[in-house]
């Protein structure tokens, strides 16, 4: 192996180390001190190394189709905050915030990019049994996407569960797929499409007054499935390899494709209880028998149907939300009470429930698929 590959391995990983520290030791490394390291990471590889450019001739294109998507993800998302609704942007614009988030985030963008196809341009390849592995891609793509977790460091509490499960959907899987078109259009495209893309679908929050109450999933799932989008437009208009893929095969991996993104919209959809239909873990046990701890269970929002004796219903007391049996009903000065019950308890519950209470009623369980939301919920005591 070449010494210059050696030293690309070793800057690798050098770099994977200092953002290892600075996403386990936060608030020790500034986002200026980020823009430090990568300005000598570029100059460093620009002067340090052989010079190995390429072009394409169809990067405009590329670069218009990066910003047509980061577009129509805003739109996409304010769209969405019509049904949804708004809030109040958590950071307002003023000369700080340009200062102290902005400058620095736009740097950072703009120099991991440049950084991402200094690497690229210099492949380690290691040759296996069966075929080869490029080692200086995979550590790029750590680099990155541990780049993405240093920078929202800050931004999420990583001992509260909803900020940990907020931090994995909305930056760790995003930012694997993600890093893997901008990999693949790095290398074929340069970078400038891609730091347009991340610019826009990044800062548009410091932006604006107003931002959508989507559920964060559904931006996860958004933030997920674009970067696949446009993958696939730039094969389609783009690749040479296009041209060799068979009929079948695109029939087939597009079949593929639809059958799973719309397994993946159906789930969101139901773990996020916003539309008719929606999913709930069991933690307790005063339904054992019928329904156990760690079953989920699905069910039809209440909306004023009839709920007949026997049917297991989901409301809200107290601020907690009891998955239980309706034993009983009455209609006491025009008011519907129900009288539940747990089926693993000897009494019933010691206060009815209304109209206004319920949120649900159940329609079938779904077996042990809740006990990992479990063991995290232990994990984190709550």
């Amino acid at each position: 192996m070449k010494t210059y590959k050696w030293k690309i391995l070793g800057l690798e990983s050098l770099l994977i180390g200092i953002l290892f520290f600075a996403l386990f030791v936060p608030n020790i490394l500034s986002r200026y001190f980020l823009v430090v390291i990568l300005l000598l990471y570029v100059f460093g590889l620009y002067f340090g190394f052989p010079k190995r450019t390429s072009s394409s001739i169809h990067q405009k294109q590329v670069t218009v189709l990066f910003v047509i998507f980061a577009c129509i993800y805003l739109g996409v998302l304010y769209l969405l905050g019509l049904h949804f609704g708004f809030l109040q942007a958590k950071v307002q614009f003023s000369v700080g915030t340009f200062l102290r988030l902005i400058v620095p985030l736009s740097i950072i963008i703009i120099l991991s990019e440049i950084v991402r196809y200094m690497f690229l341009k210099h492949p380690v390849v290691i040759h296996f049994k069966k075929g080869v592995g490029n080692i200086s891609s995979a550590l790029t793509y750590i680099a990155m996407v541990l780049l993405d977790l240093v920078i929202y460091t800050g931004v999420y509490d990583l001992t509260n569960l909803d900020d940990f499960l907020t931090a994995l959907g909305f930056v760790f899987f995003a930012s694997l797929s993600s890093n893997l078109l901008f990999h693949y259009a790095s290398l074929r495209y340069r970078e400038k499409g891609i730091i347009l893309y991340r610019m826009i679908t990044t800062l548009y929050i410091y932006f604006m007054p107003i931002v959508p109450d989507i559920y964060i999933f559904f931006q996860s799932f958004l933030r997920m499935i674009f970067p696949y989008g446009i993958y696939i437009m730039m094969e389609k208009l783009y690749a040479q390899s296009d041209k060799t893929i068979s009929y079948v095969e695109r029939r087939r991996s597009i079949l593929g494709n639809t059958i799973f993104f719309t397994l993946m919209v159906l789930f969101i959809m139901l773990i996020s209880c916003q539309f008719y239909y929606g999913i709930l873990v069991i933690g307790s046990r005063s339904m054992t028998g019928s329904i156990n701890k760690g079953d989920a269970v699905v069910f039809e929002k209440y909306e004023g149907q009839s709920i007949p004796l026997g049917q297991v219903i989901i409301f809200e007391k107290d601020g907690m939300r009891t998955v239980h049996r309706v034993i009983d009903k009455a209609i006491v000065n025009g008011e519907k009470r129900y009288y539940t019950k747990g089926d693993a308890n000897e009494k019933m519950d010691s206060s009815y429930i209304t109209d206004d209470e319920i949120d649900g009623l159940v329609l079938f369980r779904i077996k042990y698929i809740g006990y990992p939301t479990l063991w995290v919920r232990e994990l984190f005591h709550t």
